[in-house]
């Protein structure tokens, strides 16, 4: 059985097939005790992200019936939720959750990275960022002021490596494969403006001159419309050395 959180949140049973959680209760509950998996989470977290401010007097009751609920849904996967004091953990689903799988990737990613060895980050990196099916926890993110913050983290994690993937793209001269992935991350962070300048060096070095300052248009345009700024000195700078047809780029 597979957890999935980088995109909507899915139960993938081994014939294929998708495990029904239906309760939003119970899928929020699961979906916090996955995000912090093999760590407990405590059972004042837990009340605070299923009901915030609100919670009922029945809260920790209520809770304790959801955990009961989880348990005897997931009784086939191997999968557990432990009570610990003071709250609840998920065990034994390193090795089936594709959080797990992004971060020991990045992990490697940022070894690679750190011995300048492109090749391996560029593949480490592409297989992290093929996880991806949407933002994270795309269906519960706006269901928890909790698991909304901890999707903006995960979705911030995908960014940065979209961008440390197109660096050693772009070092290894595979402006397409960068191009692909920081179209998508601009289209998800249209104000980022780093990955804006990757996308415009990535296009020039490919021989694509006029969309390389497209690039820079529509992120002037996004700037303006959503917070009245332009682009900054720097990102101006780089249309302008397109722009002249800098030979240094």
């Amino acid at each position: 059985m597979r957890f999935l959180l980088l995109g909507h949140f899915e139960i993938h049973q081994p014939d294929g097939t998708l495990l029904a959680v239906t309760r939003i209760k119970h899928r929020q509950l699961l979906a916090l005790l996955l995000l912090d998996s093999p760590h407990a989470v405590s059972t004042d977290r837990c009340i605070a992200a299923l009901w915030g401010e609100d919670s009922p007097p029945s809260a920790r009751r209520n809770l304790q019936t959801y955990v009961a609920e989880l348990r005897k849904g997931l009784a086939c996967s191997g999968v557990s939720i432990e009570t610990v004091p003071g709250g609840y953990r998920v065990t034994d689903v390193a090795d089936r959750l594709d959080l797990s799988a992004f971060e020991a990737m990045r992990s490697g990613a940022a070894m690679a990275l750190s011995a300048r060895d492109d090749a391996v980050v560029v593949q480490m990196l592409r297989d992290a960022l093929d996880l991806w099916r949407g933002s994270a926890l795309q269906d519960l993110a706006d269901s928890s002021e909790a698991l909304r913050n901890a999707a903006t983290q995960l979705n911030e994690r995908r960014l940065a490596s979209v961008s440390d993937f197109a660096g050693g793209c772009i070092r290894l001269g595979a402006y397409e494969e960068a191009i692909d992935q920081l179209r998508i991350a601009v289209t998800l962070a249209p104000l980022r403006e780093d990955l804006r300048a990757q996308l415009m060096v990535a296009l020039h070095r490919s021989g694509r001159r006029a969309d390389a300052l497209l690039a820079y248009h529509e992120c002037r345009s996004a700037l303006v419309e959503r917070i009245g700024v332009g682009p900054s000195q720097t990102l101006t700078s780089l249309h302008n050395r397109i722009l002249m047809e800098d030979r240094s780029l």
